[in-house]
């Protein structure tokens, strides 16, 4: 699959579908699964279901052999789609299908190995070519990071970043000022995905609040800890933040009963943080 320049026109409509959404009046909701979990078929359904239930942003997890931020439910997920074929062609077709079939903006989550192994030029203009609307580098490499950006502007994509709850002053301000289309706040400090033992909300809105001040044109979203509905309408609510991410919750439901158990779940999320943008 190779890049078309002729898709132009069509790659800058995502990232502006992707702005247009997080400048609304709404909270974002991000649903997050990984591509090809359990199948590319039904990868493909829940996602386009994950929208039709509420999901503004659809963020597909693209997978890995080892994916070191996520817990045990999103790793198991990796494990499974991993036995379908390679993990960036699933990604693409996945992305390319949903993209086709739903009007919610698609980011790709995937880590650095992945994108170093196929070639970070070669997989801007993939991802755009499929429309993509961005792609999140969790754990980019600090000195990387201006040249993703200008691949990913290049190639007409978002290149959403990171910022580590532990970072300097200085790696944040580096962070948030070479991110483009959101920056990713943690929830929950030094936690991998999954993590459920509680959130300082104080901690986060202080966090949010310094990323918003260094880049006050780009919108902050949060997750990782983000357990339940209650907890993503007071992050909405309290913290500043324009949404938030939620992936463990919706993965577990998947394993345990397929969409009929995940969609509630998207949907009891979608209307708590949209009570808690009214209030």
């Amino acid at each position: 699959m190779t890049y078309d320049g002729h898709v132009r026109d069509a790659v800058n409509h995502q990232s502006v579908a992707l702005r247009t959404e997080l400048e609304g009046r709404g909270p974002t909701l991000g649903a997050f699964s990984v591509a090809g979990y359990p199948d590319l078929t039904s990868s493909v359904e829940t996602f386009v279901a994950f929208a039709q239930s509420g999901a503004t942003v659809l963020e597909v997890g693209a997978p890995a052999v080892d994916p070191w931020l996520d817990g045990p439910a999103i790793a198991a997920a990796h494990r499974r789609a991993l036995r379908g074929g390679d993990g960036v062609s699933t990604t693409l077709e996945t992305v390319r299908q949903v993209s086709s079939l739903s009007d919610s903006p698609v980011i790709t989550m995937i880590y650095w190995a992945t994108v170093l192994a196929y070639g970070p030029e070669r997989m801007t203009r993939d991802l755009a070519s499929v429309g993509a609307s961005g792609c999140l580098v969790p754990d980019l490499p600090p000195a990387y990071a201006p040249a993703w950006a200008m691949a990913a502007a290049v190639a007409g994509i978002t290149a959403p970043l990171l910022a580590a709850r532990g970072a300097s002053p200085g790696e944040l301000s580096a962070t948030c000022r070479a991110a483009t289309g959101f920056v990713y706040a943690p929830a929950a400090a030094g936690q991998r995905t999954g993590y459920s033992d509680g959130i300082d909300l104080d901690e986060l809105a202080s966090f949010v609040g310094e990323a918003r001040r260094i880049a006050p044109t780009t919108a902050v979203l949060t997750g990782i800890g983000i357990s339940t509905p209650e907890l993503a309408a007071s992050a909405v609510r309290e913290c500043g933040v324009a949404g938030v991410v939620i992936g463990s919750p919706l993965v577990r439901a998947l394993a345990d009963g397929g969409l009929e158990r995940a969609l509630p779940v998207v949907e009891r999320f979608a209307a708590s943080i949209s009570q808690a943008r009214a209030g």
